[in-house]
């Protein structure tokens, strides 16, 4: 709980950083378009953070995909998760808790663990098809929780009952 306290205001202290950091909009030059050509991905945050819209958030993930700070994502992702509630958003932080630190540090702790859990889980009681998924495919091969395949076979079968698709 500390830790998860920790976290979310070093979000919040970078957010404020970054938002006072930033010139105004006509002393800027340079305006980042998103990789499908699509709205301005300042824009898209802006959306994203006062209004919590689905769409710019997807749009998103997409421009962060290609960008050198992917990481930044989970700011946008914990916001929409937790302000607005909104279910794919709780995967992605898993997402991004998990891949990118295994990427950059190999091993995650058991508090971040944890963390990216208690996001996954809760996008499973929201019935997130990608939050199934994966919170599945944990169950059934041990990592990150006790194996439990039983567990592992009834998140499959909520997965297939939402008419979800496998990989």
């Amino acid at each position: 709980m500390k830790f998860e306290r920790i976290i979310f205001k070093c979000i919040m202290v970078l957010i404020l950083f970054i938002s006072f950091s930033c010139k105004s909009k006509k002393d800027r030059h340079v305006e980042v378009i998103t990789m499908n050509n699509t709205r301005p991905i300042n824009e898209l945050k802006e959306l994203v953070l006062t209004k919590g819209d689905t769409a710019a958030y997807d749009e998103l993930k997409i421009a962060f995909m290609r960008q050198k700070y992917r990481e930044e994502y989970l700011i946008y992702s914990i916001i929409m998760a937790d302000k607005y509630n909104y279910p794919r958003a709780f995967s992605e932080v898993y997402l991004c808790l998990t891949f990118e630190l295994e990427l950059h540090v190999g091993t995650i702790d058991i508090k971040t663990q944890n963390l990216a859990l208690k996001y996954l889980k809760k996008g499973v009681d929201l019935n997130d098809k990608q939050a199934i998924m994966y919170l599945s495919d944990l169950y059934m091969t041990g990592k990150y929780v006790l194996k439990d395949t039983i567990l592992g076979k009834r998140l499959e079968e909520k997965f297939d009952k939402l008419g979800g698709f496998r990989r």
